[in-house]
């Protein structure tokens, strides 16, 4: 939504891409609305994975907004350009995907707009999510604050393509709707091809309720089973049955850690990214059983060992057992073996 142009911030000293908001929507107070409504919504989001979102301002009458400038191109265009991705690259990206979706839903931020065209890849390959405009927080869905006027950009060519079922059917939007969307651009990503490609709304809409994607495995020779199985979950079409959240799809995917990938990256991760590392990385149930019987084990032997010990200062001694054992190398020595002893061991049976 609106054209976008590359500028030289005089201030920051430091290139800025300037979004400006198209002259129609500029006159109409809904559209204004949203446009600033953007700003809002994207600062909120603080994400090495997410284009930064500086400003918003005014010139001979034409709103604009200042974000963070990208050097590189969209994964639209990369697509187009190469096919499907390299599969470690395409579990790269889109780890980085779901971590920027994550943190904005952490931030109660609904995207509502991912698609290919919404993620840039900049020159080291690192992906940022963009263009917050159809952006809700998630409070307000269902509370009518979105509007017609959202709801029909939401409608508009091109965004059909990858919404999720209840979006098309005119119910609210959710954090799973997004993952829908997430699983259609992973699809794109590892098999080169739309989940569902159709040139109406009508028939997108009958594509969505009767069918369901092709596998990836029918596409791609090899295709790891847990990115298939990821993408697939993503793409259920009850909302209830998709992962709980853009942290569990990064988990799902190969070698999937996301608390070590932010480690890595020199993030400081969420208590949700910790917490949910933590149940991904539990034991499985087996182990964790043969553990405990192995504690149980260990604190049986303990109280043993402990009852016998313990009976040592409740025995009636005369003299404590050191001083016993002294004397008992004392008597050793008069009778010539003088040479240390190698270990050292004294008790009593408690008959």
């Amino acid at each position: 939504m609106g054209e976008v142009y590359r500028a030289d911030d005089l201030k920051l000293g430091q290139q800025v891409a300037l979004k400006f908001l198209p002259d129609d929507l500029a006159r109409d107070p809904s559209g204004l609305q949203r446009f600033l409504s953007e700003v809002r919504l994207a600062r909120q989001v603080s994400h090495p994975n997410v284009c930064r979102v500086y400003d918003a301002g005014e010139i001979d009458g034409r709103h604009f907004l200042t974000m963070e400038y990208v050097d590189g191109e969209d994964l639209a265009s990369l697509l187009r350009r190469i096919g499907r991705l390299p599969r470690d690259k395409a579990v790269e990206i889109a780890r980085q995907i779901c971590a920027g979706l994550h943190a904005a839903h952490e931030r109660g931020v609904l995207h509502r707009d991912l698609k290919p065209a919404n993620v840039m890849i900049d020159g080291r390959g690192k992906a940022r999510l963009t263009d917050f405009g159809l952006a809700v927080l998630a409070s307000d869905v269902g509370r009518g604050t979105e509007g017609a006027a959202a709801r029909a950009v939401a409608a508009g060519p091109g965004t059909p393509a990858y919404m999720a079922p209840e979006q098309l059917e005119g119910r609210d939007a959710s954090a799973r709707s997004d993952l829908f969307a997430l699983g259609l651009v992973l699809y794109e990503m590892f098999t080169g091809k739309r989940a569902f490609d159709a040139a109406t709304m009508p028939e997108l809409a009958r594509l969505h309720q009767e069918s369901t994607p092709a596998s990836p495995r029918n596409i791609v020779d090899g295709i790891d089973p847990a990115i298939e199985r990821a993408i697939l979950r993503c793409l259920e079409k009850d909302p209830r049955l998709r992962p709980p959240s853009a942290l569990a799809v990064a988990a799902a995917l190969p070698g999937g850690d996301p608390l070590a990938a932010a480690l890595a990256a020199g993030e400081t991760p969420s208590p949700e990214m910790v917490a949910g590392a933590a149940v991904e990385g539990s034991l499985r149930p087996a182990i964790a059983w043969a553990c405990l019987l192995g504690v149980l084990a260990a604190l049986v032997l303990q109280v043993a060992v402990s009852s016998r010990t313990k009976a040592i200062g409740r025995a009636a001694f005369d003299k404590p057992p050191d001083v016993l054992a002294e004397r008992a190398r004392a008597v050793l020595a008069r009778f010539g073996h003088t040479r240390p002893a190698a270990d050292a061991l004294f008790g009593f049976d408690d008959n």
